[in-house]
């Protein structure tokens, strides 16, 4: 499988074990993580270390925000267009996935790390 070593992945998720999971996983990966519980705190990181994400981790939904939504806000900070992939087990955002409803990836809980790599390498391989 292609490497995914040296991509800049943005991880947004609440839950904090979560994302510390995310994140050591990603790290053991050789990517370089910015992660966080909101998305203007990880746009101001992003704008502090001047970062060019290469793809993001989002929920597919918080709130009232989309992932398609939010992966937009970020794209608009780094300027240009950034695939993104959600984890879930909402069937009902799943079928509208499918649908073509949702732009970004979502892929099913549980979602093995295999699976989150694939999606990555294919998530990568789209944008290049």
């Amino acid at each position: 499988m292609p490497s995914i070593s040296g991509n800049t992945v943005v991880v947004l998720e609440p839950d904090a074990i979560l994302r510390l999971g995310v994140e050591a996983l990603l790290d053991f990966w050789g990517c370089k993580v910015i992660a966080g519980d909101g998305v203007e705190d990880l746009l101001m990181a992003i704008r502090a270390e001047k970062a060019k994400p290469t793809l993001l981790l989002l929920p597919p939904v918080i709130g009232a925000q989309t992932g398609d939504q939010m992966a937009a806000r970020f794209e608009a900070e780094v300027g240009c267009a950034l695939p993104w992939i959600g984890i879930t087990g909402d069937l009902g955002l799943l079928k509208r996935w499918r649908a073509g409803e949702i732009r970004g990836t979502l892929l099913e809980m549980p979602c093995s790390p295999e699976t989150l790599r694939a999606a990555m390498v294919s998530a990568l391989q789209e944008r290049s």
